[in-house]
């Protein structure tokens, strides 16, 4: 049951304190039809409503296991301001970034083990009895063989998170911080391995292959721990784009109601008087500012390529130089406008905080490329409306 917070007090721990819209899938609607969740009609992006959850705050842990369960097809939160809330989207980012990870984790690890040599080595071993693939291991077998050896796996659990620790510690190629990140994340992802995987683990565990098999999987750990570099230069780049999004929203108020001239703005919006007023005029013209993160199965793939969205919409001030440029570029590229090519306006140089915006999104292009995942970010410019959308776009 989607657990979630009803007050505006005091919001527990565990929960993330931003009032979004959780849209059910159809699974997801079919499992919680089930029990006694509330389900009623929230607000979705496009201006819609759909069927879901929605109160003061969410619980991160469920949620993250809706979105792993499929259960989830959407996030939404709207307000004619972000900054007050900027920790809590980035937290949400985080979260859905993590779920993606822990994912395919499991996908990852199972492929990479039948293929490592130690396995190769005990089918050789063993040819009556070879591994070669997840869907021979039987159910029953499996649950029988784990319940009779679930002390030795819990312990083994822990010798493995102790041997990866080691593994980043000792490592004096890795920033500090890389290495916090690491290891605050590993225990979870140990928590998340399929059993089939702790399954092949015992049964080598228990051969002379004993000392092979666990090096390899420390090893499989410690490398998968890199990707999660994605969800830190994904977070940065989603609060880049928060920032921006916010001032061209702020900023198109404040000139065209003639708050200030438009090189004032800035310091206009330093004096919390006038940033509530401006903020007042942005919800009174129910002109808000929009976060969704939207997530899809490849259905071609069987389900197996999992993708998710982050799309930012925002009203803000686009130049007659800009608009007639951007124009052209929409009547030749239906799928958008890459970020470079969105900064590189002669008339937005120096602003929208452009030297971030392309390095936070050259580390992920850097990083999602060297993992194999499919990575694009585009941004769709409403010229007529002064309304721009940016959007993230992550493959796993």
């Amino acid at each position: 049951m989607a657990e979630t917070a009803t007050t505006t007090k005091t919001i527990p721990k565990g929960f993330i304190d931003i009032p979004a819209s959780i849209v059910l899938s159809t699974e997801g609607l079919h499992v919680l039809s089930k029990s006694k969740t509330a389900i009623g009609r929230v607000p979705a992006r496009g201006g819609v409503t759909k069927e879901g959850l929605l109160s003061q705050a969410f619980n991160a842990a469920t949620v993250q296991k809706f979105i792993m369960n499929s259960y989830i097809e959407e996030l939404y939160y709207a307000s004619p301001e972000f900054l007050t809330k900027r920790n809590q989207i980035i937290s949400t980012t985080n979260l859905v970034i993590y779920a993606m990870l822990y994912k395919m984790l499991s996908p990852t690890l199972a492929r990479k083990v039948i293929e490592s040599p130690v396995l190769r080595e005990h089918n050789r071993r063993n040819p009556k009895n070879a591994i070669v693939d997840f869907k021979n291991v039987p159910q029953k077998v499996m649950d029988d063989f784990l319940t009779k050896n679930k002390a030795i796996l819990a312990r083994i659990e822990h010798e493995m998170i102790d041997a990866v620790l080691t593994r980043i510690t000792i490592d004096k190629a890795l920033p500090e911080e890389d290495k916090i990140v690491r290891m605050r994340s590993l225990e979870k992802f140990v928590r998340w391995v399929d059993k089939r995987i702790w399954y092949l683990y015992l049964i080598i565990y228990q051969t002379p292959l004993k000392a092979e098999i666990e090096q390899a999987y420390v090893e499989l750990f410690y490398q998968y721990l890199d990707n999660t570099q994605i969800a830190v230069h994904t977070g940065n780049l989603v609060m880049e784009f928060i920032q921006n999004a916010e001032k061209a929203h702020l900023e198109r108020l404040i000139v065209r109601n003639g708050l200030t001239d438009r090189d004032k703005v800035d310091a206009y919006l330093r004096n919390k008087m006038n940033r509530e007023q401006v903020i007042g005029l942005a919800a009174r013209g129910k002109e808000r500012l929009e976060i969704t993160w939207h997530f899809q199965a490849d259905r071609v793939n069987s389900g197996k390529v999992y993708n998710v969205k982050i799309i930012l919409s925002n009203y803000g001030l686009i130049t007659e130089s800009t608009r007639d440029s951007l124009a052209k570029k929409m009547k030749t590229d239906t799928a958008g406008i890459s970020l470079s090519d969105f900064y590189e306006q002669p008339s937005e140089s120096g602003k929208l905080g452009a030297g971030l915006g392309l390095l936070y999104n050259s580390y992920l292009e850097d990083v999602c490329r060297e993992k194999g995942i499919r990575y694009f970010c585009t941004i769709f410019p409403e010229p007529r409306l002064e309304k721009t959308t940016v959007t993230l776009d992550l493959t796993f």
